[in-house]
């Protein structure tokens, strides 16, 4: 016996596709942000912030 092909409708194909981009974009990592500290010569730090904290691991300690 041949096996019947399930025919899909292309409503249901582009519910599906909008399904998924909201659960890649969802998962989309944080922005990477500079340090919000300031250095003895009163320029910004160079470091990244560390997540929650606008503080980069060195001026986190600090606050």
């Amino acid at each position: 016996m041949a096996a019947k092909k399930k025919t899909v409708k292309k409503s249901t194909v582009k519910k599906v596709k909008k399904q998924i981009k909201k659960k890649v974009a969802k998962k989309k990592t944080p922005k990477k942000v500079r340090c919000a500290a300031k250095t003895k010569e009163g320029k910004r730090c160079k470091n990244w912030a560390v997540a929650p904290s606008k503080f980069c691991y060195v001026h986190k300690k600090k606050r």
